[in-house]
Formats: C-alpha cells, sequence, structure tokens
C-alpha cells in the first residue's frame, strides 16, 4: 500500500519538476529568489493571518454541518482537523488521507457524533466547496470571453459540464427526500447516520454552508490580488476574479505536488494575457506556493505538540 503511494507521489514529483523547468527556464532565477528574499517580514506576515483567517471560514462552513449554532470553541476545533489535515496531505498523493485524519480528530473530539455522520459531513463540505468553485469558474470564463480573454473550449465546457452535474445533484438534494432514498440502496443503508445531514430541517445548513464557500473564496481571490499588486504584476481585480477560480478549478486535480509546476504554468498562461510580465506572474506563484506550505507546516507544529494526534495520525497510516 505504501509503495503505491509514494509511487504515485514519486510520478506527481517528476511533473511538477518539468512544469517548473519549463515556467521558469525563460527568466532569471536568480534574481527572481533575490527578490522574494527581499519581500518584507510585514506582508508576509499579513499574508499568513489572512490565509490563517480563511482556513477559520473554511472550518466555520464545515462545522455547519453538525453543528447548527456557532461557538468559537467549536469552529477551532475544525480549524485544528483543517491544519493537521493541510500538513498530511503533503505527504500523499491525494486529499484522501488528509480527509481521513480530519475525520479521525473530529470523531475523537465528538464522540456522541456517529462516525458515519462524521465522515458525511466531510464528504458534503468537499462538494460544498468544490461545487462553488466551480460555479465561479463557469461564471468567470463566460465574463472573460466576453472581454476577448482566451478561455481554451476544453477548459469552458470541462467547467460547463461540471456545472450542471453539480446543479443536478443540488437539485436531488432540494428536491427529493434524499435521505430516505439512498439508504434502500443495499450498499449504503449501513450510511443512515450520513444521510441525515440531507434531512428537510438540515437543508438550511446546507444553503448557509454555501453562502460561506462564497464569502471564504472571496477573501482568497482578493488575497491573490494583494499579493499580484505587491510583485508588480499589474493586475486589476476583474482579470483576478476571471482567472483564479478556473485555475483553482483545474488545480484540483492531483496531477502534482502542492500545486507546484501546475499553478505556475496555468498563472503564465492566464495572467500574460493582461500584460503582466512572466516575472511578476512567477514570482506571485511562487509566494502563494511558499505561503501554502507554510501553512501546512503550522500543522505539523501541532502535530508534534499533541502526542495523541501523532497516535491517530499513525493509525491512518496503518
Amino acid at each position: 500500500m505504501l509503495k503505491k503511494i509514494f509511487g504515485s507521489k514519486l510520478l506527481r514529483l517528476l511533473f511538477s519538476l518539468v512544469l517548473i523547468y519549463f515556467a521558469f527556464k525563460k527568466v532569471d532565477i536568480i534574481k527572481l529568489f533575490k527578490e522574494l528574499e527581499s519581500v518584507p517580514w510585514w506582508f508576509v506576515a499579513v499574508n499568513v493571518l489572512l490565509s490563517f483567517f480563511i482556513v477559520s471560514l473554511i472550518s466555520f462552513r464545515w462545522s455547519l454541518l453538525l453543528f447548527p449554532k456557532f461557538k468559537i470553541k467549536t469552529v477551532l476545533a475544525f480549524t485544528r482537523a483543517n491544519f493537521l489535515a493541510a500538513f498530511y496531505s503533503l505527504f500523499f498523493p491525494t486529499a484522501i488521507a488528509g480527509d481521513v485524519l480530519k475525520w479521525a480528530v473530529i470523531d475523537h473530539k465528538y464522540p456522541k457524533i456517529a462516525k458515519t455522520k462524521v465522515l458525511g459531513s466531510i464528504l458534503l463540505d468537499r462538494f460544498v466547496g468544490l461545487s462553488i468553485f466551480v460555479f465561479l469558474g463557469l461564471i468567470s470564463s463566460i465574463i472573460g470571453r466576453k472581454n476577448g480573454m482566451i478561455i481554451p473550449n476544453y477548459i469552458f465546457y470541462l467547467l460547463l459540464i461540471s456545472t450542471i452535474i453539480c446543479f443536478l445533484i443540488y437539485l436531488l438534494i432540494y428536491f427529493f427526500d434524499v435521505s430516505k432514498l439512498l439508504p434502500k440502496v443495499t450498499f449504503l443503508h449501513r450510511l443512515d447516520d450520513a444521510f441525515e445531514l440531507l434531512k428537510d430541517e438540515n437543508k438550511g445548513q446546507i444553503v448557509k454552508c454555501i453562502l460561506m464557500s462564497v464569502i471564504s473564496e472571496t477573501f482568497w481571490i482578493l488575497q491573490m490580488w494583494f499579493v499580484g499588486w505587491k510583485f508588480g504584476t499589474n493586475l486589476g481585480i476583474l482579470p483576478v476574479f476571471i482567472f483564479i477560480p478556473i485555475i483553482s478549478t483545474i488545480l484540483i486535480l492531483p496531477i502534482s505536488i502542492g500545486g507546484f509546476g501546475a499553478r505556475e504554468q496555468l498563472y503564465l498562461f492566464f495572467f500574460s494575457q493582461i500584460g503582466s510580465s512572466n516575472e511578476s506572474i512567477l514570482l506571485m506563484s511562487t509566494f502563494l506556493g511558499i505561503l501554502g506550505v507554510i501553512n501546512s507546516l503550522f500543522g505539523g507544529l501541532l502535530s508534534v505538540l499533541d502526542e495523541e494526534t501523532r497516535g491517530k495520525v499513525k493509525s491512518v497510516l496503518t
């Protein structure tokens, strides 16, 4: 099992390195990294705090599926689980291991909640986040095309098909009592507790999660613009709001390590249309990648400080 996991990881690492090579071969790498070294500490600190705030919003969104009432203590527990998952996902080819760890942490924290219900909340939360990315990506591609920006047809139709699928799933959730229909399927009857999340009385929580997803992703896109402004990309708000959802949707695909390489290529393809230099675009992309690693390392620090969490990680690995 481990051989399969790390084999897949190695393939993604090689793909990332190839993409990084082709992205950076046209720029002065030494000059670029010197500029990164000269980034003021306050700028790094502000972006780390912004990232923490956005993770907290995402954690609040997830917690709403299990706890309708807002409690700081609850949000902190879910935030901790998300940071831990982000750290350990650095070492696995997909986010599945991270999701399993999130499940283990929340299941231990709230033993009175059924295990399958916790698992269901993770899957539903992931679907809500993914669907909003897809919806925003489609809207962005339509606006971008009307403004003369290049959005390849295969990307546009991929977003269109994905949006239709997500929309149909939402229609199924809201106009049918899925909590009663799905358990009748033979292999799904053991997931009754998870399907409670889809009951009529809980559908309001799903709407709140959708709204929270829109808010968190708006803040995240604004952070992208802020970083781009600092590195002189001269990007307006509109291009960032058009391209970031599209790029983020593509990066969901497990094709590289932490998005490195793929993110740089996508940034160059889309943002160079606006007249930004390759150097400034790569500075922006590299900084965001490093920022993501810094946030993930915070989860590693939490793991080091918590012996119980290390035990959970060991059980997940085995």
